[in-house]
């Protein structure tokens, strides 16, 4: 019997960590019964502000610093939208992260266009600007930057790049409800970003999205695209759209509504945790956070990445840490690393009959992404990459001490640790 719970030992967290998500109270109760009793469950029974989903739009655009908000059914169609509205279309290029969740790339490709990959940044696990402007080709119409775990992309340098050549910035920003770059919120920054409202969000609603943009030009494409013909729940088009219905439903917005009330205050809680732990892990070798860097003004995280160190932790292997801290009864992952040209959706390219649009005449050459590398990528998600839920932080402060005592137990038997990598890869061989 040893020590560390992986070998025998007692767990240091015998409890769950952080909080039950999503959480509710009376404010969502009173909201669904009062869309409930309105029999009004849709936008376009309303022509003015009544309805949930406007008076979300509005409040959740005014939280992130945007003029627009449109609200969607999920966040992957609100990727897909800003994507149209900023005019991709069949045959274009979308530069996008090599590392992040799937549907970044299949928004691309929803709409007929081709996704290029960048390596990310090992700073940050973003999409790395630095590297950017090699993956312009003439066919490129947008780079589509995800604010991964949270975290914002160098905004500075992206805006500067897509001016350069007239391309659009869209964001991806599902992970990142109330992170600021240079005090602004990020969707407002981009020419459109889209969030999501998904179960499992910062803002969990169980689906939904939205779409913010300071643009008036684009607020109108993104209505007129999601709302077929332009009907009620707001202004018309100027001009008619070939739309379609995307719309979030009333029930939605109401949810909505009663969540951001709370997202001010679960947003302090989480950083104030999250700063805790990370001056914790500094103290402990061979653990550390990725950069902060201090234009990122505020960081609301949906997952907290953290680096893991082989050579300053006795050349233990990665993975062999993380059997450790999960057997010590702390949930964690990889977060979202994983390289995205491996996913099985982009090796096998099975888009259907004619395999559009990576065969399509219109794109004029066969994608192929079997040869793609990235090596910060994939040098991360295999060696260094750890990650926490932000549910984790929505707890009292003794869970951050029972998470840095877990680190702290392991770093201190790491001999133990050692015997146990070598018989378990003894087992491997075997």
């Amino acid at each position: 019997m040893g020590k560390l719970a992986l070998t025998g030992g007692t767990p240091v967290v015998t409890e769950p960590l952080g909080s039950k998500w999503p959480v509710y109270d009376e404010r969502d109760e009173r909201a669904l019964s009062d869309v409930l009793q309105s029999r009004a469950w849709t936008r376009s029974k309303f022509d003015g502000e009544e309805s949930w989903a406007w008076r979300f739009e509005d409040a959740f655009a005014a939280f992130q610093d945007a003029r627009h908000g449109v609200a969607v059914a999920t966040g992957s169609i609100g990727m897909e939208l800003a994507l149209k509205a900023v005019g991709v279309e069949p045959g274009d290029e979308v530069i996008i992260p090599a590392a992040t969740w799937i549907t970044v790339a299949t928004a691309v490709i929803a709409v007929g266009a081709a996704p290029v990959f960048v390596d990310i940044d090992p700073g940050t696990y973003n999409i790395d600007a630095s590297k950017v402007e090699a993956a312009v080709t003439p066919k490129t119409r947008a780079v589509m930057c995800v604010h991964n775990g949270g975290m914002p992309a160098d905004m500075d340098a992206l805006r500067a790049l897509v001016d350069k050549h007239g391309i659009a910035l869209v964001g991806d920003c599902a992970h990142a409800h109330g992170s600021q770059w240079r005090g602004r919120g990020v969707g407002a920054i981009e020419d459109a970003g889209a969030f999501s409202f998904q179960g499992s969000k910062v803002v969990a609603l169980g689906e939904g999205g939205m779409v913010l943009t300071d643009s008036d030009e684009l607020q109108e494409r993104l209505y007129g695209l999601h709302h077929v013909n332009g009907a009620n729940g707001r202004p018309k088009p100027a001009r008619s759209l070939p739309g379609t219905n995307l719309r979030m439903t009333e029930w939605i917005g109401a949810l909505g509504l009663a969540a951001l009330e709370r997202l001010p205050e679960q947003v302090a809680i989480r950083q104030a945790n999250a700063r805790y732990l990370r001056q914790g892990l500094a103290e402990i070798p061979g653990v550390d956070g990725i950069a902060w860097d201090p234009r990122v003004t505020r960081w609301s995280f949906y997952i907290w990445h953290w680096r893991f160190v082989s050579s300053a932790f006795a050349n233990i292997q990665r993975d062999t840490f993380l059997a450790a801290l999960k057997a010590e009864g702390v949930p964690t992952s990889t977060g979202q690393t994983a390289p995205l040209y491996k996913n099985a959706a982009l090796t096998e390219m099975d888009c259907g009959r004619s395999n559009y649009p990576f065969n399509a005449q219109v794109y004029g050459r066969k994608m192929d992404y079997a040869g793609f590398h990235c090596p910060e990528t994939e040098r991360i998600v295999a060696t260094e990459a750890l990650a926490f839920s932000h549910t984790l932080f929505l707890g009292p402060r003794q869970h951050m001490d029972l998470i840095l005592d877990a680190v702290r137990k392991i770093r201190e038997n790491v001999a133990e640790l050692h015997a146990w990598e070598r018989a378990h890869a003894n087992d491997a061989s075997t």
